[in-house]
């Protein structure tokens, strides 16, 4: 399976939408600091200026994802490489939730695994607005 590689110039929709196709069960979402989801239409480097009020450099050009890393580490890698705040997110019962530790331990490809065999649903873009 090849890597996801995400820079400053891909939009949040672009990224997620290749993310979800090999990982159906879960969805990386940018929040601000106050924990609010960044609207997907925005670029990385757009979500960078509007989390840290004006544009901060990104550290890296580009930041490569696959299924062997853990989901707890994507998480902190979006952090130390763009500067915003990233939580990957399954749904539920219909409800959109955060992975936790349950999960951030796991590499991407068992959590979609064991989220799939719990009977998670499958990852809808649209129907990603808001997660508890």
């Amino acid at each position: 399976m090849s890597d996801i590689k995400i820079s400053g110039k891909i939009k949040l929709k672009t990224f997620q939408s290749e993310f979800c196709e090999k990982f159906p069960y879960l969805v990386p979402t940018l929040v601000n600091k106050e924990g609010t989801r960044l609207n997907n239409d925005y670029t990385i480097a757009k979500c960078n200026t509007l989390v840290n009020g004006e544009y901060s450099p990104i550290k890296v050009d580009d930041l490569s994802i696959n299924g062997n890393l853990q989901v707890g580490t994507l998480e902190k890698r979006f952090m130390e490489c763009f500067g915003i705040p990233c939580q990957v997110i399954y749904r539920k019962n219909g409800k959109n939730l955060q992975t936790g530790a349950k999960y951030d331990g796991m590499t991407i490809t068992e959590a979609n695994r064991v989220l799939e065999s719990e009977d998670a649903e499958k990852v809808v873009l649209s129907e990603i607005t808001f997660y508890l």
